[in-house]
């Protein structure tokens, strides 16, 4: 049984920090390349469901469709919006508690209520390709910002993707999209808010220019922890001690010589290190003169060897940091990802694929699903 949910707001403390880490500057990103591949529909399927995961869902709302293509509508609200409302400390312990809920025992009558109160519904969506998902989106008019989680009911890798950045790092949404239905993975957070759509500012270490002052914003789900995206990834991390979470990126690779950059969610160089073999993963696979590089080796450099993600409050989470708003994690746990990518990564092109691949290279075929290169399996959904 998962443990019960702290009674403190996620990511903040009750103090101002004494010493607070270096900043940490990220880059602006830029549109991906939109060319387009070949068609390679999603390759999903699962198990024969068992009575205790399919009973619980005929009282929910059903959708039906293309998952990867409906959620390039999930909602956002825009830049300068004012579109982010935070919750406060017993909001986010409620939801962390009722996602955890959800996760361990699936949509009962009364975690569908406890998550009603705060303002989601939980629907099914049947794909087209096969393999059943729950969706946890806001409901109402007075939408906060607060995003859309999706949960695999049949997964294949013990893996979750993480979008913070969906609409601000462009490309992203569509990659972890097709990504959380080709490889099989656990679930998806996406961000409900652009992390410009307030200007108030997050007292959070780290620094970027990417609103057009110097600065974070308490919209910016990777740097800020009071918000239902940390909630829900707080509740994977406690059922799922051992998943990977992979926080998908975008940056403005310019004239330097990467196509990524690839963190454990720290600087310190390792060999051994998951975001190493990420890293040689990519560069199997990725053509042109251009490659991946990797914060956590120590013959890696170049122009953008500074976008480690140190600053990334789910990565600080993960790694164990003291406080995941003001302290940055003194060692990695192999558990994080962070993957920071050039416009034609994030586009729809081969180097695209090849990212998909790599993921798939790096995070075995664990669980009883289906997804790419992991044992075929008759397709089959909950009636």
């Amino acid at each position: 049984m998962a443990e019960s949910p702290s009674t403190s707001s996620p990511g903040t403390v009750s103090q101002a920090p004494t010493s607070p880490t270096t900043p940490v500057v990220e880059e602006v990103t830029q549109a991906p390349d939109t060319e387009t591949p070949a068609a390679e529909p999603p390759v999903v399927s699962a198990p024969a469901p068992s009575a205790s995961v399919c009973a619980p869902l005929t009282s929910l709302t059903s959708l039906t469709g293309n998952l990867a293509t409906w959620l390039l509508t999930a909602p956002i609200t825009p830049p300068n919006s004012g579109g982010f409302k935070e919750p406060g400390g017993t909001e986010l312990a409620a939801f962390e508690g009722a996602f955890r809920t959800l996760l361990t025992e699936g949509p009962n009558p009364q975690v569908v209520q406890d998550l009603a109160k705060l303002g989601y519904g939980v629907s099914t969506f049947r794909n087209d390709s096969g393999g059943g998902w729950l969706v946890v989106r806001e409901q109402g008019l007075l939408p906060r910002g607060g995003g859309t989680f999706i949960i695999n009911l049949f997964p294949a890798r013990n893996l979750w993707l993480e979008a913070p950045h969906a609409d601000s790092d462009e490309g992203t949404l569509r990659q972890t999209a097709s990504q959380l239905v080709t490889l099989g993975a656990r679930a998806l957070l996406i961000t409900g808010s652009n992390r410009c759509a307030v200007t108030t500012a997050s007292p959070c270490s780290g620094s970027t220019s990417v609103c057009g002052t110097k600065g974070l914003r308490i919209s910016d789900t990777a740097h800020y922890g009071n918000n239902f995206f940390t909630a829900a990834h707080r509740a994977l991390r406690d059922t799922y001690p051992d998943a990977i979470a992979a926080s998908i990126h975008g940056m403005d690779a310019g004239d330097g010589p990467e196509a990524a950059v690839v963190s454990d969610g720290t600087g310190t160089p390792r060999p051994e290190a998951l975001s190493n073999r990420l890293r040689d993963a990519l560069n199997t696979h990725l053509a042109g003169t251009k490659k991946a590089f990797s914060c956590n080796s120590a013959e890696d450099s170049g122009k953008h060897r500074t976008l480690c993600g140190t600053s990334n409050v789910q990565g600080r989470i993960d790694n164990g940091a003291a406080d995941a708003c003001y302290s940055e994690a003194p060692a990695a746990t192999d558990r994080f990802i962070h993957l920071e990518q050039s416009a034609t990564l994030r586009g729809t092109g081969a180097s695209s694929r090849a990212v998909m691949q790599a993921l798939a290279d790096t995070v075995p075929c664990t669980l009883a699903g289906s997804g790419l290169g992991c044992q075929a399996v008759a397709a089959q959904d909950c009636p």
